[in-house]
């Protein structure tokens, strides 16, 4: 018995590892972004592109996820996925030609976010999804705190080299517990058995709340890549930054944490208004010169609602996808948010002028918010129709049990 309750927690662990390959150069976006600045020449706009391409390839990988999910191996496409990430990243290690990391950046983002879409799709097969995802997400950010710490280090030692070899290990650490995958999802078979009618209101409010996630994403990503810009541009040196920045994703394992502890107690529609307007003042505060105390606040309130809303936003579309078909679009949504906001964030950046960026951020902020709304006021009316029919079949049954008493 023992044995076969350590079996089942097996593939939370392998897919709460996987869970941080996927969005690990976004999370370090902000010092990445630096280094193609400072070490490489590149413009703003340049390294906003390559920001865009990191994310990009997560929402390719998740769309192409809906092709295979069902059809082939998980535990081999991980490695595969994995392999190709590894591989990318040590090619761009010495590499300086803007193409030819575009294209590297571009093949590791792809093979990193094929994981990562497993890692959605193993931990969406608990019978807790909403909490699964917050141990994903913890783990997600104890990872990556460990690597944002020892970043600025990595960069005065090898350059940009060594976060390009950071994700190269982080990949081939996370390939560790694949074995304890699932093989394909348990859900299918439930699926074809039941072959349930489809559900337009269901499917129309899943896309709803992908679209808030993408608008989400765009906002936060696009504040988050230019984060150390904008403290760079304040004049604090890349070593206060790089602490302030992994203290910043410690509060998001907080967040994480918080977000599996509380679960569906305060519903959907609070953890979304109570996160988006901290997020929003955190932006509000990283203006101009921002002070050492003001970025810290700005930057550890920001990390722990960021992955606070994230685990409450793939539990909603978790909730509203009943049977589990579109949940896989949740990395789709993620990463094509987080393509758009550092392209637009580059567009508007006017050499050290990040004002425009601030304004971005906050403005797709209040956007999702108004989406997340509209999804969680639809799951509310879902749920009490659901126990209006169960009322309803609970009184006939007792109508028919009393019937026989005559």
């Amino acid at each position: 018995m023992d044995s076969k309750k350590d079996e089942s927690y097996r593939p939370l662990v392998a897919g709460a590892f996987l869970f941080s390959v996927g969005p690990a150069a976004i999370l370090l976006m902000p010092m990445i972004v630096g280094v193609y600045v400072d070490e490489l020449g590149y413009t703003n706009r340049q390294a906003g592109i390559l920001a865009s391409v990191e994310a990009g390839g997560i929402g390719c990988a998740s769309v192409l996820g809906l092709l295979w999910v069902g059809k082939l191996n998980w535990r081999t496409v991980t490695l595969l996925g994995l392999a190709c990430s590894i591989i990318a990243n040590l090619v761009a290690t010495g590499v300086d030609d803007f193409a030819t990391i575009l294209l590297c950046r571009a093949c590791a983002s792809v093979g990193a976010g094929t994981a990562f879409a497993v890692s959605v799709a193993c931990l969406g097969e608990r019978n807790k999804p909403e909490k699964a995802y917050g141990i994903g997400l913890a783990v997600q950010t104890l990872l990556m705190m460990i690597i944002m710490a020892s970043s600025a280090m990595v960069i005065n030692w090898l350059g940009i080299d060594g976060l390009f070899i950071m994700l190269a290990v982080l990949a081939a650490l996370v390939a560790l517990p694949v074995g304890w995958l699932p093989r394909c999802s348990g859900k299918s078979a439930e699926i074809e058995v039941q072959k349930p009618m489809p559900g337009a209101s269901r499917q129309t409010l899943v896309i709803v709340a992908l679209i808030a996630t993408t608008l989400h994403f765009i906002g936060a990503v696009g504040f988050w890549a230019y984060l150390e810009r904008i403290a760079n541009a304040a004049g604090h040196s890349t070593e206060v930054i790089s602490t302030i920045l992994a203290c910043a994703l410690g509060a998001g394992m907080l967040g994480a944490m918080f977000s599996a502890w509380l679960g569906d107690r305060w519903g959907f529609a609070r953890p979304f208004v109570f996160s988006t307007i901290v997020l929003i003042a955190t932006v509000l505060i990283a203006v101009g010169n921002v002070s050492v105390s003001m970025l810290a606040l700005s930057a550890v309130a920001f990390g722990a609602m960021w992955v606070f809303a994230t685990a409450y936003q793939a539990a909603l579309v978790a909730r509203l996808d009943r049977f589990g078909r579109l949940v896989v679009l949740v990395p789709a949504a993620q990463g094509t948010g987080a393509f758009i906001g550092p392209a637009l964030a580059a567009m508007l950046v006017e050499g050290n002028y990040f004002l425009p960026v601030n304004i971005l951020a906050v403005s797709c902020l209040g956007a999702s918010l108004v989406l997340f709304l509209v999804a969680t006021n639809g799951l509310r009316k879902i749920q009490s129709a659901n126990d209006s029919d169960l009322l309803d079949v609970n009184t006939v049954g007792s109508t028919v049990s009393n019937g026989k008493n005559y």
